[in-house]
């Protein structure tokens, strides 16, 4: 059976619909640039099927037309790294979350559509708005907690995803997915040492998920059996716990500097002092 391929004008389409940044929200990467032909663009994105092309791809639905089947709405445009991913998992990437970053990455695309022309500037209040958004998003137990003492792997690694959606999106999310609250990502802050400092936190945030993506698989963090909802874990390097914790450290330190400047009240980590004996 022939595969269900988008056509060039829905490639097109799925791009322009995200200003051509990664539909990934822990991502949002921009996939096209200048070429050194002046006449040519370098294109690093792809428009993935949300449901496969042909029987046998990811997520196929033999319900569909062979016209829904290549229509934009069965599309996403991603990075080539995150086309790959979620093609080769599909259980990680079910349809349910691939729609939802359609929408998250499309309604950032819309408010930076909308953003005021240079005739009517944000001014200082909108930043001081968006670092209290921000602040929000570091409240909770990921980053005051020590990583010995959290109650759940899964709640931790969702807390820190959920956390670069909100800097990244402007959209704070429950751990049940429902929106808390909505402001804007952190293109839009206007200083841009500010600007600066939020692009390394949102880059040590994805180094965090990305230790602990491999700590789970090199069994550093064992996860156990089931008890009232949550998993029993026992992490075997103390040295992995050191990392996450100075790691959140200085993720804080960064955005308690920005808090200063700002005259916004910080957080702290950890929350508690615990007594070693």
């Amino acid at each position: 059976m022939p595969r269900d391929e988008f056509s060039q004008d829905v490639k097109e389409i799925l791009a322009r619909r995200v200003g051509y940044r990664c539909s990934n929200p822990n991502c949002r990467a921009l996939t096209s640039g200048p070429h050194d032909n002046p006449g040519k663009a370098v294109n690093i994105g792809v428009a993935a099927h949300i449901t496969a092309a042909a029987p046998g791809g990811p997520r196929y639905n033999p319900n569909l037309s062979s016209e829904e089947r290549k229509s934009p709405e069965n599309g996403i445009w991603l990075c080539q790294n995150h086309g790959k991913l979620v093609d080769n998992d599909e259980e990680t990437y079910p349809i349910s979350l691939l729609n939802d970053w359609k929408k998250l990455s499309e309604e950032a695309a819309r408010l930076e559509v909308e953003r005021p022309s240079n005739l009517a500037l944000p001014t200082k209040t909108d930043d001081l708005s968006l670092i209290r958004f921000y602040s929000q998003c570091f409240d909770r137990p990921a980053f005051q907690d020590p990583f010995m003492r959290e109650g759940s792997m899964e709640a931790f690694d969702k807390a820190i995803e959920d956390t670069i959606t909100a800097i990244n999106t402007g959209t704070l999310l429950s751990r049940q997915g429902q929106v808390l609250s909505q402001s804007k990502g952190k293109s839009y802050l206007e200083n841009s040492e500010w600007r600066r400092r939020m692009d390394v936190i949102v880059d040590l945030l994805r180094a965090l998920r990305g230790r602990y993506a491999d700590a789970i698989a090199s069994e550093e963090i064992h996860i156990g059996s089931e008890h009232g909802g949550r998993y029993s874990y026992d992490i075997r390097n103390a040295n992995l716990a050191d990392w996450m914790d100075s790691t959140r450290i200085e993720i804080l330190k960064i955005f308690a500097a920005i808090c200063a400047e700002a005259g916004i009240p910080s957080l702290q980590f950890p929350r508690h002092h615990y007594r070693r004996w």
